[in-house]
């Protein structure tokens, strides 16, 4: 067998392995728009480049058919490919979405990096004592009015924690539902935001087959993206998230 057959081959099957552990990861850790909003093209780049290119790479460079060390060197080339691959899909794992957090006007999405073990044990209910694995909670964070826990989160405020990242502050999306709807705006308004909303509104409505006037829509904001979550204009139900700008 020639090297660039060898090399060729390997390309095939760390494309196929990469492929498939990453269709599980999104498909569990960042469903929909999550992968979007989590930067997961930046860690798609960082799996691919290493397991797709660097392998075959150095299988081209290293095979030679009857070498007495080729078993040594194939099976060391597999090891650096499991490493970065295992370093890639935990990198993954950390930034993944467990929480989206309705707060004042907005949607945030914590990832589990963002949240300390600590305060995720101050959570209110049980069920956020833990972080999902299947694609984020929805909960509405309220402020404070406590004088010194106000005057606490301000101090983690300038460390780099938003309210958003907090637990403790978690209460039901249920329970806040007409504040959620307040604050939310109709699609009419999503349209004049920017030139292309127009088309990501009208793909939308024709997915859902409904009117414009059933539905209201509210920012949902990263790090790494500003895209649009598309609420039910009767009970605030999360109905999509979509790719169009929520600013002008």
């Amino acid at each position: 067998m020639s090297r660039y057959r060898a090399a060729g081959i390997h390309l095939l099957l760390s494309a196929l392995i990469v492929f498939i552990v990453l269709a599980l990861m999104q498909g569990l850790w960042y469903p929909g728009a999550y992968f979007k909003l989590m930067g997961g093209a930046g860690l798609l780049f960082l799996i691919a480049g290493v397991d797709i290119c660097l392998g075959p790479l150095l299988t081209l460079v290293v095979f030679k058919s009857g070498k007495k060390t080729l078993k040594f060197d194939l099976a060391v080339i597999g090891l650096v490919q499991l490493a970065a691959l295992t370093y890639g899909v935990f990198t993954m794992f950390e930034a993944r979405p467990v929480f989206t957090v309705f707060t004042k006007d907005q949607f945030k999405v914590a990832a589990m990096a963002d949240i300390d073990p600590k305060e995720l044990a101050r959570a209110k209910l049980p069920e956020w004592q833990h972080l999902s694995i299947t694609g984020p909670s929805l909960v509405v964070a309220i402020p404070p009015t406590d004088k010194q826990e106000q005057s606490d989160l301000d101090f983690l405020a300038f460390a780099g924690v938003d309210l958003h990242q907090l637990p403790r502050f978690y209460v039901k999306y249920t329970e806040q539902r007409n504040s959620i709807l307040y604050a939310a705006k109709p699609l009419s308004e999503l349209r004049k935001m920017a030139k292309d909303n127009s088309t990501v509104v009208d793909r939308f409505l024709k997915k859902k087959s409904r009117s414009e006037t059933e539905f209201v829509f509210l920012p949902i904001l990263t790090k790494y993206a500003e895209m649009t979550v598309i609420l039910d204009a009767k009970d605030a139900e999360m109905i999509d998230i979509i790719d169009a700008a929520p600013w002008k």
